[in-house]
């Protein structure tokens, strides 16, 4: 019987070991975070997708969950649900975040603080132009008078901020705006009937990967002469002191762009992963880790996922307060983050 009772009591300590070793290994549940992107189509939802997989082989309780949205002013809308602040992402950018502060009508009803939200992990900018067929138009102050195809109404990018920088940034209020959309606008361009059309690029902070959009390849496919129309620092200067906005004026290199010879100045604002103030510090360290661990291997199953390279995702831009969690993450990977001013 002693002897029964000695491997009785040895089984059990053997086994009390194993589940404390089990435990240690197993740190914690996991821990589903869903984060807010845009249409599918548009880019972001298909990419963080790709990073839902990625992350769940390389991290062992983080889980990012991609929810379809229909863009960033609904992302910004519904993260004034309080129960989403200590449990959800979401992907917006510098110009939203200004159109929620001040109510940008048409967007937002009523006034949303950025200050309640924080910087987490950047993917890219944005930058903004125009085309025409006219070697006679120049400038954005050549538009007076002409008929101009913009995004529709309801897009931010697009519509809005295409509008602020031809109204706001060149004082040009006699264009004729068409809030067309993007396919439509560059089929009445390319069928003449508007004179320019808004164009666009997506970038990383270093411009080493630029995506054109869908409007600048299809005008570049046809194979005949036109011209880019510049949005000139100047302009973006003026628009972010007369309304306290936080675009940023992006140089182009030359041959970034198809049928782009020159440099080409243009209006952005950066694209980034975004959280409430109160989210917790332990999974935005996480999230923004796990991001810089997988660097550009999103990329090898789709072509947006390029953008999402260690050099430009702690690059912190103007318009948004980082998470602290997430500076120090950035540190801790041996990333110096840049705050921009």
């Amino acid at each position: 019987m002693k002897f029964g009772k000695s491997i009785l009591s040895t089984g059990v300590s053997a086994l009390a070991v194993l589940g404390v070793m089990a435990g240690s290994a197993q740190a914690r549940d996991e821990v589903r975070v869903p984060t807010l992107t845009a249409p599918f189509g548009a880019g972001i939802m298909e990419q963080i997708v790709i990073f839902e997989r990625l992350i769940a082989k390389r991290h062992p309780w983080v889980r990012l969950v991609a929810q379809e949205s229909p863009g960033f002013v609904y992302n910004i809308r519904e993260m004034e649900n309080k129960k989403r602040h200590k449990t959800t992402t979401f992907w917006t950018s510098t110009g939203g975040l200004w159109a929620a502060e001040t109510a940008q009508k048409g967007f937002f009803p009523k006034p949303i603080s950025r200050d309640d939200f924080r910087w987490i992990v950047t993917r890219s900018s944005n930058c903004f132009f125009f085309a025409t067929f006219d070697p006679t138009i120049k400038s954005i102050k050549d538009f007076s008078g002409k008929k101009i195809a913009l995004g529709r109404r309801s897009q931010t990018h697009w519509g809005l901020f295409t509008t602020k920088a031809i109204e706001d940034g060149m004082g040009v209020k006699d264009a004729k705006l068409e809030f067309l959309g993007n396919n439509v606008g560059i089929a009445a361009l390319l069928d003449g009937r508007v004179d320019v059309a808004a164009m666009g690029a997506t970038m990383t902070a270093d411009q080493s990967v630029v995506f054109p959009s869908g409007t600048v390849r299809k005008i570049a496919a046809t194979g005949r002469k036109y011209y880019n129309v510049p949005i000139s620092r100047a302009a973006v200067k003026k628009i972010n002191k007369d309304l306290n906005a936080p675009f940023v004026s992006h140089r182009l290199a030359p041959n970034k762009l198809p049928n782009q010879p020159t440099e080409l100045d243009c209006l952005g604002d950066y694209v980034f992963q975004a959280s409430h103030k109160t989210f917790p510090d332990d999974v935005v360290h996480a999230l923004t880790t796990v991001f810089l661990e997988i660097d550009t291997e999103a990329g090898k199953y789709l072509g947006g996922g390029k953008l999402y390279r260690r050099a430009s995702m702690c690059v912190v831009p103007v318009g948004i307060k980082p998470h602290p969690a997430a500076l120090k993450a950035c540190k801790d990977f041996g990333i110096e983050p840049t705050i921009l001013k």
